[in-house]
């Protein structure tokens, strides 16, 4: 019994791996399937983003080569317009007609009537270049000033100065007309009473300014300082300080010591003009030193319609500069007495700017 029992267990475990086997292969042979299909769809993908991505590449470089061999062949060529002298508008019009571009920059003129208008060009006219390319053009912005300013009421030193400043780079459209017309008025002296061409005319090239200039009022009388019997260094002080004009001249005769007025012109107690010059005789010292001179520094200065600042300097044999004096001057002769050590070296000067100058011997 116990060995049919066994076998028929054997059996039923021999049918069941069976069946297992039997429903094991089917399944996982649908699974492979399966999966091989998925491979197959996913290497077709693939191949095709490649081929497009390939595609587009070979577009590109075809595109690029046909543009290249566009670019190598360029574009035809053109002959430059003359378009210097013409105003702007016309001369971009005259481009254009040839298929070429500007390129513009601007910059002053001494002309004031060439205002907008095309002052050079480059490439030169009658070149040949190619259709696009870009021609350099100069236009001119006129005149620094194109109109004649207000100068009434302003100083004439100012405005002088104003006007060097203003055409110090180009050619000057205003000067002014020399000599200057001077009156007496109650405007302080240097003061621009009247002015032709009036402000704002309009100019067109070079233009003469005529001024007229106040003198200030009318000189005040007063009496001369009596200077005989003083020494000339204490004269020429005193009339340094009031700014009273003078010339000095030597005589023969000489004094012990120093130098001293033995006369002056006008005399002591006239009644004179402000700015009348005082002429003062000196006498000659007796005794000098081996290593001094005396003498006149003399010059003769413009006459200034207006009192200048007017100095005298001495630079030493060491090198050391001193002022000597600083006063107001209207110009004309001009002579002053100096005592210095021989190689002294004197400048006169008129604001700031040397005149003159002499080595003491």
């Amino acid at each position: 019994m116990a060995p049919k029992i066994l076998s028929v267990l054997y059996w039923e475990k021999k049918m069941i791996s069976r069946i297992k086997e039997f429903l094991r292969f089917p399944v996982m042979d649908s699974l492979q399937g399966k999966s091989d299909l998925e491979s197959r769809d996913e290497k077709n993908f693939f191949r095709l983003a490649l081929w497009m991505i390939l595609g587009t590449l070979l577009l590109l470089f075809l595109t690029f080569m046909i543009t290249f061999f566009i670019s190598l062949r360029g574009a035809e060529q053109t002959l430059v317009p003359d378009v210097t002298g013409e105003l702007l508008m016309d001369g971009l019009i005259s481009l254009q007609e040839k298929e070429l571009y500007p390129r513009i920059q601007v910059r002053y003129t001494e002309n004031p009537l060439e205002k907008n208008h095309i002052i050079s060009q480059d490439p030169k006219p009658g070149s040949v270049v190619r259709a696009g390319k870009r021609i350099k053009l100069t236009i001119s912005r006129g005149a620094v000033v194109d109109k004649v300013g207000s100068y009434t009421g302003q100083n004439l030193a100012d405005v002088k100065t104003q006007l060097q400043s203003l055409f110090a780079s180009y050619t000057p459209l205003m000067i002014i007309r020399e000599p200057v017309i001077f009156v007496f008025d109650d405007a302080p002296a240097g003061t621009i009473l009247e002015q032709q061409p009036e402000a704002e005319t309009p100019l067109t090239g070079p233009t003469d300014l005529i001024f007229v200039v106040s003198r200030g009022p009318v000189g005040k009388t007063y009496n001369i300082d009596n200077f005989v019997d003083l020494k000339w260094m204490d004269a020429l002080n005193r009339l340094v300080r009031s700014n009273q004009p003078f010339i000095f001249s030597i005589q023969e005769e000489s004094t012990e010591g120093n130098s001293f007025v033995l006369s002056q012109t006008p005399s002591a107690g006239d009644s004179v003009r402000s700015g009348t010059k005082v002429e003062l005789d000196i006498s000659s010292p007796d005794r000098l030193a081996s290593d001094e001179a005396f003498g006149l520094f003399e010059a003769t200065l413009p006459t200034y319609p207006v009192s200048v600042d007017l100095t005298v300097e001495k630079i030493e044999v060491g090198g050391r500069s001193e002022t000597v004096l600083e006063m107001k001057h209207s110009g004309g002769p001009f002579s002053m007495p100096y005592r210095e050590k021989k190689g002294t070296i004197i400048l006169l000067k008129v604001y700031d700017e040397e005149v003159k100058r002499i080595t003491v011997n």
